[in-house]
Parts: structure tokens; sequence; C-alpha cells
């Protein structure tokens, strides 16, 4: 038999592709085997959305190409675009598929590389699925060099994704996340994301439906009535913010400003227990201290539950590598800093106002004696054991389980399990 490893950089929709990938294999009766073990054919699904992206897929290729050195290597995904141009590394792949391509990379891999080996096994159960639904972006934010690299939009049928997801809960999946460069841009004609939700609703059994990175301009009081009213649809949101300073964000060309963000900061807590997660950039060219203080403000009265900070770093080819007034490292690490010990105070403030409420949480794994898992509202849950004293003995991966958040520490709660 066969074997295929599978090494997967990137965002959770280069997430996604990687588990397709995975699945069509598995059901062709290969073998996939876990990252850096012997494999007949190593595909790495590549990220170089950031210089740092770029050099772990450069680093990640040499490591692979050294360890095996007799493996068929095949490089999908972003970083193609920038293959094609390096001779250094085009010797080092035997195949690459880019983004143009990558929707039939199963059919290439398997039809040009794999001879069409028959044979089908089971698929593996899992707790949670990544579904790909949309991919592309054409919004040109100054600083990323995603459209350039997923110029083309392509938005997958309703009926094919309905397919997918009742095909995952055959299969005994509880939750699935809907991925893509931009999903909030998923269209087709006039359907577009809220019509999809009400299908996948309406023709889907799924226990629950989680939502990926969001463009705040994307959200509007349809949508926070959809989720207030189907209790299937977790209520977590993790917006691109990036800014909260209307100057900076028009530097981005980024189409909203600080009061934008403000109403729908303000729509989406009518949701009942939402918590809210977001990205944010510090040290953008001609930020000033003015600049920063109002996103360190706005993130302060925003009542998040984690923000990730990335300090800003010019990437090649994009319009924001040519603006000068460039911050220093210095200011930047500074900005980091601060905003990074902001959010961890937040955060542990909106963990706290969860405690002795109840909740369910999909069980993912038991590591050592505690079983661990996520609500809705994506906390982390850990509990020891059932009131019978029997968690032990029985297995609860992918169950939902009630749990109470008796306890607050670090990476989340202690829950204490009460009913099944």
């Amino acid at each position: 038999m066969r074997t295929i490893a599978i090494c997967t950089l990137g965002c959770k929709l280069n997430q996604a592709e990687a588990e397709g990938l995975r699945e069509k294999f598995e059901e062709r009766g290969l073998k996939i085997v876990e990252p850096f073990q012997k494999a007949d054919f190593y595909i790495i699904n590549a990220c170089a959305v950031t210089q740092k992206a770029e050099k772990e897929t450069r680093q990640l290729i040499s490591r692979i190409k050294r360890m095996f050195p007799k493996t068929y290597l095949i490089v999908i995904g972003c970083f193609t675009s920038i293959l094609r141009l390096d001779r250094e590394f085009i010797g080092k792949v035997d195949k690459w598929i880019d983004n143009k391509n990558k929707e039939k990379a199963d059919k290439l891999i398997l039809g040009q590389i794999l001879k069409k080996k028959k044979g089908k096994n089971e698929l593996k159960k899992k707790t949670r699925a990544f579904i790909k639904i949309q991919d592309g972006c054409r919004n040109y934010c100054s600083y990323c060099i995603v459209p350039y690299l997923r110029k083309e939009i392509l938005n997958k049928p309703p009926q094919k994704i309905i397919q997918e997801i009742k095909n995952r809960e055959r299969n005994g999946c509880q939750e699935i996340v809907l991925v893509g460069t931009n999903i909030g841009n998923y269209r087709i004609g006039k359907y577009d994301l809220k019509d999809l939700l009400r299908e996948i609703l309406d023709k889907t059994t799924i226990k629950r439906i989680r939502l990926t990175s969001f463009w705040p301009t994307l959200i509007n009081q349809e949508f926070v009535k959809l989720i207030q009213n189907n209790p299937r649809i977790c209520p977590h949101i993790h917006l691109s913010i990036q800014s909260a300073s209307s100057e900076v964000l028009e530097k981005m060309n980024r189409p909203y400003s600080r009061k934008d963000l403000e109403k729908i900061i303000k729509q989406l807590k009518q949701i009942k227990d939402i918590n809210l997660t977001a990205d944010i950039i510090v040290g953008f060219p001609g930020e000033s201290e003015k600049d920063f203080q109002e996103t360190y403000n706005f993130v302060k009265s925003s009542q998040f539950l984690k923000i990730h900070v990335f300090k800003f770093s010019a990437r090649p080819g994009t319009k924001a590598s040519l603006v000068e007034d460039e911050i220093s490292d210095k200011i930047k690490k500074i900005r980091s800093n601060k905003l990074i010990k902001l959010g961890e105070k937040l955060s542990e403030k909106q963990r706290k106002t969860f405690i002795n409420s109840t909740s369910e949480a999909l069980i993912e794994n038991k590591r050592s004696e505690y079983w661990q898992g996520y609500t809705p509202n994506y906390l982390k849950v850990f509990f020891k054991s059932l009131p019978t004293g029997q968690a032990g003995k029985q297995n609860l991966t992918n169950q939902i389980v009630k749990v109470k958040l008796v306890k607050f520490y670090q990476d989340g709660f202690m829950g204490k399990f009460i009913s099944l």
C-alpha cells in the first residue's frame, strides 16, 4: 500500500483543503502517515502570506527532502506562485500545483502520480470538520499578499456544501467549521452566506455550525438575528479588525472607520453568551502614538475573549511595502507587548463572567485524567470525572455533555460535569 504524508502550514482554509485531500486519499485505499514519517509521497500545503510563513515553507521543503530524499514531494497552495520564480526550489520539488488547479489537486495526484489505486477504507471519525465554502479575495488591503496569490473568486455550490456536511454527519461529526479566504463574501448571484446558513440548518442535523474570520462590514442586524434565533450556530465570531484608528484603516485600504466598528460590536453583543476574538496589527507605517491609543482604547472597551496581535512586517509585492514612514522595531515591540498584556487581562475578565454558568461542551480528547472540549462560544473546558465516578471507564470523545463552569484558570475553565 502506498503511503502519503500531508504537512499543512497557514490558515484554516489550508487545513480544510488538507483534510479534504486526506479523506479522498483514504477513500481510495491509500495509507496516510503522520508528518515527518517515511512516506512514498509528501504533500506540503504551503503558505506564503507573510515572510515568516514563506521562510517556514522553504525550511519545511528542505527538511523533507533532507530526511527523505527518495520521497516524491508535491507542493500546493500560495507558495507555488513564488516557487515558479525560484530555480533553487523548483529543483527540490517534484510537482507543484498552484491555487488555480487546487480544486482538482486530488485528481491530479491520484490520476497522474498514484495511478488510480483501487481500494476503499472507512474514514476516521472526527469531532470537528472544516468545510471549505469559498476561496479568493480581491479586497487588496495594502499590507496583504493574499489577493495576488488567491485572486480568483470561487464559491462552492450550496448543494455540494450540504452533501459534504451530510457526509461528515454520517461519519459521526458533531461540528462543522465553515472556512474560506473571506467567508462573509460567499455569494452566488443573490444567494449569500445567510442563505447558505439557513439551508444548512434546514437540510442537515449537524449539531454545531461554527464560522471563521469575518470582515467587520459584513456584520449586520439580519445576520445577528440569524445567530440569535438558531442555537446550532455557535455564538463565537472572529473579526478581522486590524486597527481601530480611522486614519490607519484608510491607509490599510479597509472600508470602515472606528465608529463603524463600535456599531458592529454593539450589534454582536446582542447575541446571548457571544464571545468575540479579533486580529490586530500594530506598527503599520505612519501609525502615530495617537492612532495606537485609539486602537488600544477600542480593544479595552470591546470585551474580547482573545486578541491576536501582529507586528507589521512589510510583505514584498504589496503597496504597504513601498510606503515610507516605517515604524521602528523597538516601538512595534512596545506597542505589541502593551496590547498583548491588555488582551490577557480582558480575556480573564471575560471568561470570569461565565463562572457558575452551565453550557454544553463537545469533548475532543482526554489527556492525563482530564476530558477536554469546547463550548459553543469557544471556552475551553476540562473535567475530571462523572458524578458516578465512571469517567475513566467511559469514552466521552465526540460526545456533547453538559458542564458547569466552576473554576477559571490560565487557559480556560475547570468544568464540573453535571449530566449527559
